[in-house]
């Protein structure tokens, strides 16, 4: 009889920090370790806060088989069908108060993310978005009117060097009170505005309802505050060696450097769990 040790199980993971290594690749012990995992009967998928053009690459090198989790949990996209199969967008009163952010912080960096778009828009330049435009392979695409973005807006980040965001940060939150979004820190260097409730964890208890799947048997990896949500709801939440000390509190177990083939090690953990009966 086939070994399907880890049907019915979802196993998602973060990208950058977490399955991505320092040179930003695929470990040769992470893919293999996800194809054992897979080939058992678990279901895998990603949970990044790329956009779908930034995560293609990266999907046909793994055996992907359940929608993925983008834009830090606004989009739901199914890369085997080539389609969104769930998103939020944020409320038009999103436009007004990012304004008075770029108004209160002239150096503050802003990538606009809109629907259907393969790069984002850049509201505001800085040396940190120019950093993440190469990084990303994203063309230019300066915005000089919101008239000119005909999509409904997906999220907002804004770039700063690290010292320069955490004094922002209370701040950028004061003057967009009254916007119904949710914020999250996705890097040192990033602060993101997301529709409301669509963290990775919402999207995360998405996901397993359309699979049937009870979050109980979720397991979650990740590195940085916007995995905090789906750390916590995952019925397994495991934080890489490398994680914020807020997820790393909050896991419920900690696992290996995500330069130390940190995948791999979480699915021999489930296995060694597997043999011995201890997996719910």
């Amino acid at each position: 009889m086939r070994d399907r040790r880890f049907e019915g199980y979802l196993l998602v993971t973060d990208m950058d920090g977490t399955l991505l290594d320092s040179a930003k690749q695929i470990s040769w012990g992470n893919r293999a370790a996800i194809e054992r995992f897979t080939s058992l009967g678990g279901r895998f998928t990603l949970a990044t806060g790329r956009i779908a053009g930034s995560v293609r690459p990266f999907v046909q090198q793994l055996p992907v088989n359940a929608p993925a989790i983008l834009y830090n949990g606004a989009v739901i996209h199914d890369f085997s069908r080539g389609e969104v199969v769930w998103e939020r967008t944020l409320p038009a009163s999103a436009k007004e108060a990012v304004g008075r952010v770029l108004e209160r912080f002239p150096g503050i960096g802003a990538e606009l993310y809109v629907r259907g778009e393969e790069a984002p828009y850049v509201l505001q330049e800085n040396e940190t978005t120019e950093r993440h435009r190469a990084v990303e392979k994203f063309p230019l695409r300066q915005l000089h009117s919101y008239d000119d973005v005909s999509g409904p807006w997906i999220k907002l980040l804004f770039a700063w060097e690290p010292p320069l965001l955490d004094e922002a940060v209370s701040e950028i939150v004061r003057l967009t009170a009254g916007t119904e979004v949710d914020w999250v820190r996705s890097d040192d260097k990033y602060f993101e505005m997301l529709p409301a409730e669509a963290t990775k964890g919402h999207a995360l208890e998405r996901l397993a309802a359309e699979l049937g799947i009870p979050m109980e048997r979720c397991i979650a990896l990740g590195d940085h505050l916007n995995d905090l949500e789906m750390i916590r709801r995952a019925g397994i939440g495991i934080a890489v060696a490398n994680a914020h000390p807020e997820l790393l509190d909050a896991a419920k177990r900690r696992g290996k450097h995500h330069n130390e083939h940190a995948i791999a090690d979480a699915i021999e953990w489930l296995e060694e769990q597997a043999r011995q009966g201890t997996l719910t």
